[in-house]
């Protein structure tokens, strides 16, 4: 577990304030969940914190995730210097405001009822935009000068591809509430939290893959595979993480909500579970190999004495 700890640990200036910004935010996704716990325990409407917490757990993860990249890429401070301080403040705003109108008890997307509801949704929309640039720009430089390490390298690459499918997604969504709020002059909360036909959940798909594909790269590596075996783990890890990605995308797409499994798309699930089982049994039986207790070759013992 140490090892690990310190595989995914952060050094260089940029990461480390990469890395500050996420504890930031996963400090308050957790304050936020015990306080909706102990006071309302309500998950959804625009008075609960359910964004405050899926937004500062999710951003915190990804910002700690884009640290790390930065941190395993050849180093050009001036790049880093940008990239980290831009996302870590655009993304500290984001869920900051989003936060402050969880609090003020309204709704904090698509709310233009007053002028500072307006105000405030404007500087989120802007927030997202300068995230959105330096997640853009952080995968052209992944793509130019990634990690010498082969799996990590495709770890690395797919990844931060999927993180630009979910700023797509996102876009999908923008779209989506823009087309409620010009016919009904308002989002419903069902449609924001993820409901039948909304891309909420293959939003967040996008966005985490990277995240299971440097787990995967990473425990290769420390469980002692081969370079061919470690290389196969991360590359099967991709193709189901993206097969499921393709099958939320389709399931949001022909209205259905995460958990209609009795559908078309259920096919896409399937394959993609049964892509992501055969790297989960190579990391058992690498890990098994490497804390098997080695027995000495019988003909290389050194022999007994005999007493005479």
């Amino acid at each position: 577990m140490r090892t690990l700890i310190s595989a995914l640990s952060l050094h260089k200036p940029a990461s480390r304030l990469l890395g500050a910004a996420a504890l930031i935010l996963l400090a308050s996704g957790v304050l936020h969940l015990a306080v909706n716990l102990a006071v309302s325990g309500h998950w959804t409407g625009p008075i609960s914190l359910r964004k405050p917490i899926t937004f500062a757990f999710s951003v915190g993860m990804l910002l700690w995730t884009v640290g790390w990249v930065i941190d395993r890429m050849p180093s050009r401070p001036r790049l880093e210097k940008i990239l980290g301080r831009t996302l870590a403040v655009s993304s500290l705003v984001e869920v900051g405001l989003i936060t402050v109108q969880a609090w003020r008890g309204v709704p904090s997307h698509f709310n233009l009822s007053t002028p500072e509801d307006g105000i405030i949704f404007g500087l989120m929309g802007v927030s997202v935009i300068f995230m959105s640039l330096t997640l853009v720009a952080t995968t052209v430089w992944a793509f130019r000068q990634p990690p010498v390490e082969p799996g990590l390298r495709l770890a690395v690459r797919a990844g931060m591809l999927l993180i630009v499918a979910g700023l797509g997604v996102g876009q999908w969504m923008i779209e989506l509430g823009n087309d409620f709020f010009e016919q009904f002059d308002r989002v419903p909360d069902r449609v924001l939290a993820g409901a039948a036909g909304a891309p909420t959940f293959p939003h967040a798909m996008g966005f985490h893959g990277i995240q299971v594909f440097i787990l995967a790269a990473l425990l290769a590596g420390l469980l002692g595979l081969e370079v061919r075996a470690a290389q196969r783990v991360v590359r099967l890890v991709v193709a189901g993480y993206s097969v499921l990605l393709v099958w939320s995308i389709v399931q949001a797409a022909s209205g259905g909500a995460p958990l209609d499994l009795f559908r078309p798309a259920l096919v896409l699930a399937l394959i993609g579970i049964g892509l992501l089982v055969a790297p989960a049994g190579l990391l058992v039986v690498g890990g098994r190999r490497s804390t098997a207790p080695e027995i000495p070759d019988a003909q290389q013992q050194t022999p007994v004495p005999s007493a005479r």
